[in-house]
């Protein structure tokens, strides 16, 4: 008759100090981001045009884009997750290289040509996140992570003659190493279903500058799997 009820105490004990108390095995997260940039690339396609005439022009590469980045966490023990964050987000912006299409034809002396750009920017990465604090509905956590950076800058049919004819071995789409660090909270709304924010700081290691402070806000939904 001892086993039993020793078995009971067991069982118990370790319902109480379970891995993750309840926490479920998987968590996912989608939102709108908005994003401040900033952004070389630009400013380095204006260089490739102008370096050639020993000639600098400044343009605007610090802006805000728009977007939407998914987060997928795999829960383990009471505070800790394994995550992978995917983020997209783009803009259009607008410089005056005109001089430099006057003195290659391309438009008459005196008129104004604007130059479009359309940089798009993806990101993937993945690392651990853990709860830092917890009080009643409310939790906040913090990230580090790592993996990489993809840059693509769609420019108009004019300014690409020109980068083309004058810079022909200018890139304008890479592929580089990032990490990304920040943080968040999370609100618990009905049974599954919580409102989170976050904010990032994102760096690219590229030969271009490629600095991004990214907030985001959006639903995340837990229960998926069995508890750890």
């Amino acid at each position: 008759m001892r086993k039993p009820g020793i078995f009971a105490a067991a069982v118990c004990l370790l319902s109480t100090f379970g891995f993750g108390q309840g926490r479920p095995s998987w968590e996912a997260y989608l939102g709108y981001q908005w994003t401040y940039s900033d952004y070389g690339p630009i400013q380095d396609v204006a260089n490739a045009i102008s370096n050639p005439y020993n000639e600098t022009v400044s343009v605007n590469h610090k802006f805000s884009m728009t977007g939407a980045n998914a987060t997928f966490q795999k829960d383990i023990g009471a505070k800790w997750s394994a995550a992978v964050d995917i983020g997209g987000m783009h803009t259009q912006q607008n410089a005056d290289l005109s001089r430099y299409f006057q003195l290659l034809g391309y438009i008459p002396a005196g008129s104004t040509q604007l130059s479009t750009f359309t940089p798009t920017v993806y990101t993937v990465t993945f690392g651990p996140q853990v709860d830092v604090w917890k009080r009643g509905n409310t939790k906040v956590f913090v990230r580090g992570m790592g993996g990489a950076v993809r840059s693509s800058l769609a420019v108009d049919t004019t300014t690409r003659q020109a980068l083309t004819f004058l810079a022909p071995k200018f890139k304008t789409s890479t592929t580089d190493p990032g990490v990304m660090v920040g943080g968040g909270a999370q609100y618990h709304l009905l049974k599954h279903l919580f409102l989170r924010g976050s904010a990032d700081y994102i760096h690219a290691f590229s030969s271009s500058t490629q600095n991004y402070i990214r907030l985001s806000v959006g639903i995340a939904l837990d229960k998926f799997g069995k508890p750890w």
